[in-house]
């Protein structure tokens, strides 16, 4: 089986875990609690969003992230759950072990649906190779890219999380970003990280087609 073979396995693993624990696990107030954190919550306790892209990001929010009493959703789904195959064991414990980041995309492989990554938040040298058909078939030269990487034997791959600058507007990202960080303060980096750029996607970001995970 080639790694693209693979990777479509687990993306399907993937898109029933990310079901389970939203049905299971989160309920219409907790989707109201993170809004909330993320500050989309409006004076009449409704969810304002700008496009449809932003509900799988709040979908994540809701798994990965952990403001829920210095927990995440995922890990308390991990701590009842009791896989049904290896491959459910594998992604579980990627997906526990990932983190979300700001990346550079090096290098764009359509024929093979690869992108090499350099983590600038970082600043790790180790490019990163990840595997996402519709992204590495729709993204634009050399862009920014935040998202959820999940690290699996040969490949990573994205947790469906996207937000996507221009490469051209680095040092402006970099810095308003640091900006925005330093005012948040809750003590926990992913989730001040995740805030910010959420907000920097809807001032300066790049609509960009994910594969829809959730």
């Amino acid at each position: 089986m080639n790694n693209i073979e693979r990777y479509k396995q687990y993306r399907q693993t993937q898109v029933e875990l990310h079901t389970k624990i939203l049905d299971d696990y989160v309920a219409e107030a907790d989707f109201k609690q993170a809004a909330l954190t993320l500050g989309i919550l409006n004076n009449q306790n409704k969810v304002v969003m700008e496009h449809e892209a932003e509900y799988d990001a709040l979908y994540d929010f809701n798994i990965y992230e952990k403001f829920r009493a210095g927990k995440s959703t995922l890990s308390l789904f991990a701590e009842n759950y009791s896989s049904e195959n290896q491959i459910e064991n594998e992604m579980i414990a990627a997906m526990l072990q990932s983190k979300a980041s700001l990346y550079e995309v090096i290098h764009v492989d359509k024929m093979e649906g690869v992108l090499m990554l350099n983590d600038i938040l970082n600043d790790l040298n180790e490019p990163i190779k990840i595997i996402d058909i519709s992204l590495s078939n729709n993204t634009i030269s050399s862009p920014l890219l935040y998202t959820r990487v999940l690290d699996l034997e040969g490949f990573s791959m994205t947790s469906g999380l996207g937000f996507v600058f221009s490469i051209d507007h680095k040092d402006y990202i970099l810095n308003r970003s640091r900006k925005m960080i330093k005012k948040l303060k809750s003590g926990d980096t992913s989730l001040d990280n995740f805030i910010t750029f959420f907000h920097l996607n809807r001032s300066d970001g790049i609509l960009m087609r994910f594969e829809k995970v959730n």
